[in-house]
């Protein structure tokens, strides 16, 4: 093992793609020698493999418990991503519409955003909710608040507004058909493990509106995130 402080890269060479940058000071476990040239495999703290130009290493051996210092629970915890991460991209699935009978809505969502800063981001969110009632397609954008983004269970607030479509079942009562707006509040928790798995749980209040009428929807959602 030893402080790396050089580029990580997906193969043992330069002309591979750039998947880490090492800082001075870390230190990465060498699982072997690459089959080319002066090239060490390394694993990465969230539990991926990547290869380092031999010279950039000093290796020399270490205890499990000097390597995993300062990190909280590294054998199921990765190192958080929002500080290096330019966005990401949340796939969720849940519920939309919570009745007092506990039924609602099926609802599948894509939420893209991007970083201004590890505690700042703008998110869009492309989501459709499919019930009994009919169907409703949701659009909207609005901001990310991003509470310890240094941590690997990371809290979020969220904030926006967009645009919504009803289409209702003939015989449902649900929204008239049509365009009205949109604007949600919430937050949720993203939850960093090894292997690049990242978990996202979320809860966001709709009022969804137009000139004659309003109603509110909840929304409770799940699913995984990816960080590029």
């Amino acid at each position: 093992m030893g402080p790396v402080t050089r580029t990580k890269r997906s193969g043992p060479g330069s002309t591979f793609r750039r998947v880490w940058v090492g800082s001075r000071g870390d230190v990465f476990p060498i699982t072997e020698r690459g089959t080319h040239a002066y090239w060490f495999r390394v694993e990465l703290p969230d539990g991926t493999q990547a290869y380092v130009p031999g010279d950039a290493v000093y290796a020399h051996e270490l205890s499990a418990e000097q390597a995993s210092q300062g990190r909280f629970l590294p054998e199921l915890f990765a190192p958080p991503a929002l500080p290096h991460a330019v966005g990401e991209i949340a796939f969720s699935f849940g519920v939309l519409g919570i009745s007092e009978q506990g039924i609602g809505s099926g609802l599948m969502a894509i939420r893209p955003a991007i970083n201004l800063s590890p505690e700042l981001a703008i998110e869009a969110t492309a989501a459709a909710a499919v019930g009994e009632g009919g169907r409703l397609f949701i659009g909207a954008l609005g901001g990310l608040v991003n509470v310890f983004p240094t941590s690997p269970v990371v809290p979020f607030l969220a904030l926006g507004g967009g645009f919504l479509r009803s289409d209702p079942n003939a015989d449902a009562f649900l929204l008239r058909a049509g365009w009205r707006g949109a604007m949600y509040a919430g937050g949720g928790l993203r939850i960093g493990f090894r292997y690049r798995i990242t978990l996202r749980l979320e809860a966001r209040a709709w009022v969804l509106f137009d000139e004659n009428e309003w109603t509110e929807q909840e929304e409770v959602s799940g699913g995984l995130t990816v960080f590029f």
